[in-house]
């Protein structure tokens, strides 16, 4: 490879550095949303020493790390030294260990303060450009002797998802979110209202570096698909080619709002239907009405051991469950044998077929008797919630409303109101904006029209689960979920007397109850609504090319850059919308089940050379979970180096490969698993006091391509 090419690795503020007390804007998400908190992250905050050194001892000549501007302006206009001396200790450790430094002013978090400018605005407020000008000029005036690239915001093309969701997506994928009635053109004036902020606020953070700092290097790092090239091009004419912001907002609805609504053989199911990230693909979901947890229902003469990992016993599971997906990481050494209903493998178990049943406490609680018992497991709460088709935003605010009233009267029942955004802390909202402020919800679809011209609630609900849900024999239900659907249904329907017309469902029908065939048309319509827009585009490179309208891009704002920054990690050969609708896993944070296409990254590159001449080109972040698409951490970055290597002897500029990331690190509020673990050294988060740093097969290979970059038979 060229000299002057760097390998690299990298962190960030909120995914690494412990909490301290110091709230940042994903801090308060992550507790409002009930996700899991950062804690000690990597407590990369005291120990930078050592993982600068391991990134060294890789081969590494380059190293991305981000600043905490909740630390360093804990107030407006008030700048913490001690943080600033912090960083600027980090930095000159990186520049005595002949590091190149990557810096990152804003990535993906910012203070609390500056979410309430502007009445609780934020990045929509006109002040902000100027704001993020003068914490990047405190920044380069402190540290910028030390700072060889700036990226002021990461990943900016991904923060218009604060703003605007897809109609199969509950909730905003990232902070702050907009109130739950927000219509779709409420979600794209945000989004218009963000886009040209965004390049205001990068021009001015680069404008004050280079007056403090002139020959610094400023850029971005937008995330990009890898998609056929011929359909990149037709997917960014959306973006090129937009004539005003109306049709702008025209384009909006076929993201947020699906207009052909789904309709099966009920409306809602209350029938222990565990809510999962999977089963969001299919499935809009409430906020949870009952929490369980996992356990082992076995006879009382068997022992469970504390070390599950080694256990060689026979472990019956139901199919298509979450208990079923999470056994074989729970149970590895086990014999899995599934059945259709939990039943049947409480019969297998009574006949001495296997020796325990796996799943939610609540459901095997009724099958204890005389000789067998039930001991709790270790591991996530498993959420109960009302499921319903995808696109019914209406439905599903109706439903949540009515499930907060109804959890007024049961204060037993978990308190989880997971739909709250940061628009709903502290700042005043009018009546009927706020979720709970008023009686009435808007119809942004025809979902409750449907229910109220029928005149009646039609619900899936799974009897035999005592204080859940139980058959009196004469055609009625008792319990909580039974109780809760009249609750929904008195809502919707606006009467005391309202009717429901409850409908037993097993199985997979739990779910599959509330769907039709038009669910076969899920992938096409997501595909549609996710690349039908200008969101779907590298909007961020086509507007530092002069390529979006003023609207979107102020002219003064093209070409403000030193060097093209990418970030690249997921992509399909194909254009079948369901390969499209893959892509939408890696959006909803479901890596491992991402799709991975490496041999684009190449043209990617070659193609930012044109759109760019003369600019240097570093990919900012490229890495993978544990696997991925059928790639090992270790195979994927062999595959997508090779493609780096291909575009190096093509002539293109590239000065560096950063991989993400150095460390495991708390990934955005999921919980620590493979999904979530991008490590080249492996800490386990959750069990490990100590957070050692465990070298894994990627380490290895990411320091054997390092040592022998140049020699391509490292890449076959």
């Amino acid at each position: 490879m060229q000299q002057s090419f760097r390998f690299g690795v990298a962190t960030a503020d909120h995914q690494c550095e412990a909490y301290a007390g110091q709230d940042d804007i994903r801090d308060v998400w992550e507790r409002v949303r009930g996700l899991t908190p950062r804690g000690r992250a990597t407590d990369f905050w005291n120990r930078y020493r050592e993982d600068v050194d391991l990134a060294k001892n890789l081969g590494c000549r380059a190293f991305r790390l981000s600043l905490a501007w909740a630390r360093l302006e804990p107030e407006p206009n008030a700048w913490n030294d001690e943080a600033f001396a912090h960083y600027r200790d980090v930095l000159k450790y990186l520049r005595d260990a002949q590091m190149t430094t990557v810096v990152t002013l804003h990535h993906n978090t910012w203070p609390l303060h500056v979410q309430a400018a502007g009445n609780g605005a934020g990045m929509l407020d006109a002040a902000f450009p100027a704001r993020m000008g003068a914490y990047a000029s405190e920044v380069a005036k402190r540290l910028g002797d030390l700072i060889d690239y700036y990226v002021t915001l990461n990943e900016p093309n991904q923060l218009v998802y604060g703003f605007i969701k897809g109609f199969w997506m509950r909730d905003y994928p990232v902070p702050p979110g907009l109130e739950p009635f927000a219509t779709s053109e409420q979600q794209m004036d945000a989004v218009l209202t963000l886009i040209p902020n965004l390049f205001r606020a990068h021009a001015q953070a680069r404008a004050a570096i280079r007056s403090a700092q002139p020959a610094a290097k400023v850029g971005a790092n937008p995330l990009v698909l890898g998609l056929p090239r011929w359909l990149q091009r037709i997917v960014d004419r959306n973006a090129t080619h937009l004539k005003s912001p109306e049709q702008a907002r025209r384009q909006a609805g076929r993201l947020s709002q699906s207009f052909i609504l789904d309709s099966g053989a009920v409306d809602i199911s209350i029938a222990q239907v565990t809510m999962t990230q999977a089963r969001m693909d299919d499935t809009l979901f409430s906020e949870p009405y009952f929490i369980a947890h996992l356990a082992a229902l076995h006879a009382v003469s068997l022992t469970v051991p504390e070390d599950l990992e080694t256990w060689k016993v026979r472990v019956a599971v139901i199919e298509d469950t979450p208990a079923a997906a999470k056994a074989g990481g729970r149970f590895p050494a086990a014999a899995l044998n599934f059945y259709l209903e939990i039943s049947a493998a409480v019969d297998a178990l009574r006949v001495g077929k296997v020796d325990l049943v796996f799943d939610d406490d609540v459901l095997l609680q009724q099958y204890v008797s005389p000789g067998y018992e039930l001991t709790p497991l270790p591991g996530n709460d498993q959420p109960f919630a009302v499921a319903m088709a995808l696109g019914s935003r209406a439905l599903l605010n109706a439903v949540d409303r009515a499930l907060r009233d109804f959890k007024k009267g049961n204060p037993n029942l978990p308190q989880t109101h997971n739909r709250k955004t940061i628009a709903d802390i502290g700042k005043p909202r009018s009546a009927g904006n706020a979720l709970g402020a008023s009686n009435e919800v808007p119809d942004l679809d025809k979902s409750l029209q449907a229910i109220r011209k029928r005149g009646v609630l039609r619900v899936g609900i799974h009897p035999g689960v005592e204080g859940l849900c139980v058959s009196d024999g004469a055609g009625d239900y008792s319990g909580l979920e039974p109780n809760l659907a009249r609750c929904i249904a008195k809502y919707i329907l606006r009467s005391d007397d309202a009717k429901v017309r409850f409908v037993p469902v097993s199985g997979k029908r739990r779910l599959g109850a509330t769907r039709s065939l038009l669910g076969l048309l899920d992938g096409f319509r997501k595909s549609f609504g996710m690349f039908g827009t200008l969101l779907g585009t590298n909007w961020w490179n086509l507007g530092m090319s002069g390529k979006l309208p003023p609207f979107l891009c102020p002219p003064q704002c093209i070409g403000a850059l030193d060097y093209v920054g990418l970030d690249y990690y997921w992509g399909i050969p194909s254009f079948w919308p369901g390969e499209l609708h893959r892509l939408a896993a890696a959006a909803e944070c479901r890596y491992a089940t991402a799709p991975v296409w490496p041999n684009v990254l190449d043209a990617i590159l070659r193609e930012a050379q044109v759109q760019f001449p003369g600019k240097p080109i570093i990919v900012i972040e490229n890495g993978c979970v544990t696997s991925a698409d059928g790639f090992s951490r270790a195979n994927y970055l062999n595959a997508h180096i090779r493609e780096v290597e291909r575009a190096l002897h093509r002539g293109v500029p590239i000065k560096a490969y950063l991989c993400w990331s150095i460390t495991s690190n708390r990934e955005w509020g999921l919980p620590f698993d493979d999904n979530s673990d991008f490590g080249l050294y492996h800490i386990d988060l959750d069990r490990d006091p100590n957070l050692l740093r465990v070298p894994t097969e990627a380490s290895a290979r990411y320091a054997q391509i390092i040592a022998q970059g140049s020699d391509l038979h490292v890449f076959e």
